[in-house]
């Protein structure tokens, strides 16, 4: 037992120092029972945590889950880059099914990022050139060596925006001929059947123009406003205003009928946009456009385009948006793994737990659930 600490000049009966003890013991006895009480507490909070998380696991988790909803889900392959624990980052391309099954590492130390997928290929950018990967295969064919800073796929070929100058300009996928536009100061760009839509900084605003897909027929569509993160859909062109505090906007791809969508905002533009366009922050789907609402945490909402009418889709911090048909796939804001959510179902789900830069859904290639198969999955 702990000695009675006293004052070296202090004199005391026999009677007040056994009371002194009595205390003393008494006051030990109850912090050992407080400190065994918390102690127990945090053990079972642990216990409850742990639980909760199996729990969770088992029920948002293709790999556990059966019942009608995990059977309407369509599967897809999606890749995406690890950049490792070094030093210096190690990008490396991976693959794993949207139902969590089949993760590898295809291409360790591939050095791509800003990968892409088209048919029977994988693209991305390595050392500021832009490089194409046969699928199944790990032989890197070069499309162009340097000057790359954003690039898009489009049929056969792709159009890019320059390192040094930001002009704009494409690789014939075919002939891998090579042609730069005399269009500079290139911030963004879309195309569509006929026309590319591109985002030009002039320094104090950014615009939006229209070409045809040489180059050509130059149409001023918006010029009053200031332009960011353009988004493709059938007729318009959805984009975030600056100018107006980042409010979402609209306009007809004939130039016509440019207006505020609602009174919603997205993303901001602060000067140093590192994505092609905005469909990773915005998308159209069924007359709905989902976007991230910074006004709401960056939460995932959608508005009807016709009544105006919104609601929340997605309750947490969400970046990097997909769209596939009727799921969106999306990261959680500061978190680890890639999930995904059924907008007709509601089923929810997380792909994968790892640490990712970046991902990219394979809307070609299919993959089929197949219960005969002891791996559980055939490729279609």
């Amino acid at each position: 037992m702990q000695r009675l600490q006293l004052d070296p000049e202090e004199k005391i009966t026999r009677k007040e120092y056994l009371r002194r003890k009595r205390k003393q013991a008494n006051g030990l006895k109850k912090r050992s029972k407080i400190t065994y009480i918390v102690i127990g507490l945090m053990v079972v909070l642990t216990i409850y945590i742990f639980a909760q998380y199996y729990v969770y696991s088992k029920e948002n988790n293709f790999k556990y889950v059966a019942g009608d909803d995990v059977e309407k889900q369509q599967v897809y392959n999606v890749y995406y880059v690890t950049e490792g624990y070094t030093y210096t980052p190690v990008y490396s391309l991976n693959s794993i099914n949207s139902n969590g099954f089949n993760d590898k590492t295809l291409y360790y130390n591939s050095g791509l990022t800003n990968v892409q997928i088209d048919n029977d290929y994988v693209y991305g950018i390595k050392d500021e050139g832009i490089y194409r990967l046969k699928k199944g295969t790990k032989e890197l064919e070069t499309l162009i060596e340097k000057d790359i800073l954003k690039y898009t796929i489009d049929g056969d070929r792709i159009y890019y925006i320059t390192s040094k100058e930001a002009k704009l300009g494409y690789v014939d996928l075919n002939t891998i001929e090579n042609k730069v536009f005399d269009i500079s100061d290139v911030s963004e760009v879309i195309a569509d059947e006929n026309n590319l839509y591109v985002v030009q900084d002039q320094k104090t605003k950014k615009i939006l123009l229209k070409f045809n897909k040489d180059g050509g027929d130059k149409k001023e569509l918006v010029n009053n406003e200031n332009v960011s993160y353009i988004v493709d859909s059938e007729n318009k062109i959805f984009f975030v205003n600056k100018k107006d505090n980042n409010k979402i906007y609209s306009i007809d791809k004939n130039g016509e009928n440019s207006q505020k969508v609602d009174d919603i905002s997205s993303v901001s533009d602060k000067g140093n946009i590192k994505e092609i366009d905005g469909k990773k922050y915005m998308f159209e789907n069924n007359n709905f456009l989902y976007y991230i609402n910074v006004d709401d945490g960056n939460t995932l909402w959608k508005i009807n385009l016709d009544t105006k009418e919104k609601e929340k889709v997605i309750a947490v911090s969400v970046e990097l948006l997909q769209n596939v048909s009727n799921t969106v796939f999306y990261k959680v804001k500061g978190e680890m793994g890639v999930y995904l959510y059924n907008y007709d179902t509601k089923f929810m789900s997380q792909v994968t737990k790892r640490k990712i830069k970046e991902f990219v859904v394979d809307e070609y290639e299919e993959v089929i659930v197949d219960t005969s198969n002891p791996e559980g999955l055939v490729k279609n």
